[in-house]
This record gives structure tokens, C-alpha cells and sequence, in this order.
């Protein structure tokens, strides 16, 4: 992963004295990579980061967490306040990785 680290030192580089918008053509930021990979580890680095909603809205990563958590919990099921929340939310990024990644047809 070094390849990916570069990528984010790059990132962090091109924010100093500007803001910086990595865009793709997902409608839903969980649909996309971009949120699932890099926002997280921008995230991890204590970037300050917002998505871009269909509605022209911004709703910011930490709102984005709290959608992914509901969406990978169990239907009808209260979330584990017993586990640690970092690894429901480790867990619930590589459900939901799983589920939007592309799949190559052999």
C-alpha cells in the first residue's frame, strides 16, 4: 500500500493554502470508492471532509459514518453499544466495500 499512502500524502499536500475536491459520478457517497477508501483514511488523518449530496447539499464524513453504521446494522436490531465503536465501524466499511465493489467477470 505504499502506492496508496502517496496518494494520500499528495492529497494533504494540495490542501495546504486551498480546498481540494476529488469528485467521481456515484449519486450516493456510499456507493462510491472514493468515500469508502479515501475519505476514510483522509478521515483517519483528521481531515475535515463533506460529501456532496444529490440535493446539492454537503453532509459532513462524520454524518456519512453514522448513515453507513445504520445501513450495515441489523434490520430491527439496536446497534452493539458493547463493542468498540471503532471496530463497528472497521466492520461496517468492509461490509459495505464488499458490496459496492466491482466485481471482475472470469
Amino acid at each position: 500500500m505504499p502506492e496508496f499512502r502517496a496518494g494520500l500524502d499528495r492529497a494533504a499536500e494540495a490542501t495546504r493554502g486551498t480546498r481540494l475536491c476529488l469528485m467521481c459520478a456515484e449519486r450516493e457517497p456510499l456507493d462510491c470508492h472514493r468515500c469508502l477508501l479515501v475519505g476514510r483514511a483522509l478521515a483517519q488523518r483528521q481531515f475535515a471532509l463533506g460529501h456532496i449530496l444529490a440535493d446539492g447539499t454537503i453532509e459532513p464524513h462524520a454524518a456519512t459514518e453514522a448513515r453507513l453504521l445504520a445501513l450495515t446494522s441489523k434490520r430491527g436490531s439496536a446497534p452493539d453499544l458493547f463493542r468498540d465503536p471503532t471496530v463497528r465501524l472497521a466492520e461496517a466499511y468492509r461490509r459495505r466495500a464488499h458490496a459496492v465493489a466491482a466485481r471482475a467477470k472470469i
